[in-house]
């Protein structure tokens, strides 16, 4: 889990990945940490846990491979909108750029599943509320 920041308060979690762009296809698995100050992705990372040789070996795999924590402020989001496939969900920023999300229910299985769907607009419709609350 994405650690918490000082005074920061946990609103949703979900097994996630990053989009290849607009399409159902996974980057990058992990988890969508969502708190009343930022989105976060934390990608699964190999290794996690471990412990000496393994620990520096698999260390040295995720930083190769690019996997890293990233972040949205909820100020720097503009919207949030479920796209076309069941688990497939568009992060709008300020910047006009997008961030692409697929919400899973589980981790191992196809991201076309209609499973997916309930935690996927779960997510839209709670990280949706909680950019509203921010702008209040």
């Amino acid at each position: 889990m994405t650690d918490l920041w000082p005074g920061e308060n946990l609103l949703g979690q979900w097994i996630a990945g990053t989009a290849v762009g607009s399409l159902q296809m996974v980057r990058t698995a992990g988890r969508l940490v969502l708190t009343d100050q930022r989105l976060a992705f934390r990608p699964l990372l190999f290794g996690e846990g471990g412990s000496g040789v393994f620990k520096l070996a698999f260390g040295l795999a995720n930083a190769v491979s690019g996997l890293d924590d990233h972040y949205l402020a909820l100020v720097d989001i503009t919207g949030v909108e479920a796209m076309s496939g069941p688990s497939l969900m568009a992060v709008h920023l300020q910047t006009g750029g997008t961030r692409h999300y697929l919400v899973l229910c589980r981790r191992i299985g196809p991201v076309f599943s209609s499973k997916h769907a309930p935690f996927r607009d779960n997510a839209v419709q709670r990280i949706a509320a909680a950019v509203d609350a921010i702008r209040k």
